[in-house]
C-alpha cells in the first residue's frame, strides 16, 4: 500500500523533472524518493515514469495519475489549512501565462518581495502574446488583456486599459503626422503577426476594417514597443504598456480616438477547476495589489 508521502514525492519528482531535484524539494534523499516511487508503482501495478540518470517522463498512465493525484493533494492541503492544521507556506510550482510586457513591467519588479515571503514556491512564467488555453496547456492562472470572451473562466478585473496608435517623434518628423485613414494606410507599421487587420472609426463614426502595410513583423509585445521607439513604424499598443515611453516623450499617441474598440482591460483569470487554489489565490492577491498600487500612483 502507498501513503500520502509517496504521492507527494511522485508529484515533486514530476514537477522538478528529476528524482534528485524532486527529493530535494520534499526534503528527503534521492534513494528514499526512488524507493517511494517504486513502492507506488508496485502498489498500482503501473509504470508511471520513464526515467534515466538525467530525466523523467510521464507514461500515458502516469500522466492521468499525476493530474488526478495533483488535484487530490491540493484539496487535501487546502482542507488542512481550513482546519487550522496546515502550514501557510506555499510550495511547488505555479504556472502563469501573460503578455511579455506585463511580466517585464509589472510582475518581475514586484516578484522579489513575494519570493521572500514564499521561498519554496517555484514560478513557471509563459510570457507570450497569443491566447493560451489554460487547462489544455497546464496553466494555473493567467493575466489577460482585452475583452473577456471565454465565459467558462473565472475572471477578476485588475484595472482599465486602452489601446492606442503610437509612433516616435522622429518617425513623425520624417513621415508627417497622419490625419486621415488613408494617411495611416500609406505609412509603415510595426506589427505582431496577427495585428495587420485593424478596425477603425471613420470620419462619420462608422466601422472600417483595414489592412496596414507592415514592413516589420515582431514576435512579442516588448519588441513591438522597441521597434516603434526606434522609429520603424506606427504601432498599436496598450497605453499601460508604454506609459514610461509616453511620459518620457519617446512615443506619442497618433490619430487619437480612431480605434474601433480601444478598451482592453486587464484581468486575472483562473480555470474553473483551479487545481492549485491556495497558491493561485495568494498570488492573485499580490497581482491585484501591484495593479492597485500602480493605479493609485504609489
Amino acid at each position: 500500500m502507498y501513503s500520502v508521502d509517496d504521492l507527494r514525492t511522485f508529484i515533486a519528482i514530476v514537477e522538478a523533472q528529476g528524482v534528485t531535484s524532486g527529493a530535494r524539494r520534499v526534503g528527503i534523499s534521492p534513494a528514499t524518493a526512488s524507493h517511494r516511487l517504486g513502492k507506488l508503482e508496485a502498489a498500482l501495478k503501473l509504470t508511471l515514469l520513464h526515467r534515466n540518470s538525467r530525466t523523467v517522463r510521464l507514461t500515458d498512465a502516469g500522466q492521468i495519475f499525476f493530474e488526478r493525484t495533483q488535484a487530490i493533494i491540493t484539496d487535501l492541503e487546502q482542507a488542512e489549512r481550513d482546519a487550522g492544521g496546515g502550514t501557510s507556506e506555499l510550495t511547488g510550482h505555479l504556472r502563469v501565462t501573460m503578455s511579455p510586457w506585463i511580466l517585464s513591467r509589472f510582475l518581475l519588479p514586484a516578484l522579489r518581495g513575494f519570493q521572500r515571503e514564499h521561498p519554496q514556491l517555484v514560478f513557471d512564467f509563459l510570457a507570450v502574446d497569443r491566447f493560451v488555453p489554460l487547462t489544455a496547456e497546464g496553466q494555473d492562472c493567467a493575466i489577460r488583456v482585452g475583452q473577456m470572451a471565454d465565459s467558462a473562466m473565472v475572471a477578476r478585473k485588475l484595472c482599465d486599459n486602452h489601446r492606442i496608435i503610437c509612433a516616435s517623434p522622429d518617425f513623425l518628423a520624417h513621415h508627417g503626422a497622419p490625419e486621415t485613414i488613408s494617411d495611416l494606410l500609406d505609412l509603415p507599421w510595426v506589427c505582431l503577426p496577427w495585428q495587420r487587420r485593424l478596425a477603425l472609426r471613420d470620419a462619420k463614426g462608422r466601422k472600417r476594417d483595414v489592412t496596414v502595410g507592415s514592413r516589420v513583423l515582431v514576435s512579442n509585445s516588448d519588441m513591438l514597443t522597441d521597434g516603434s521607439v526606434q522609429g520603424l513604424g506606427l504601432a498599436v499598443k496598450s497605453r499601460l504598456a508604454i506609459k514610461a515611453e509616453l511620459d518620457a516623450g519617446q512615443l506619442v499617441e497618433v490619430f487619437p480616438g480612431k480605434l474601433w474598440e480601444p478598451d482592453a482591460p486587464i484581468w486575472f483569470v483562473v480555470p474553473p477547476e483551479a487545481r492549485s487554489g491556495h497558491k493561485t489565490r495568494v498570488f492573485g492577491d499580490m497581482v491585484r495589489k501591484v495593479f492597485r498600487d500602480m493605479d493609485s500612483g504609489d
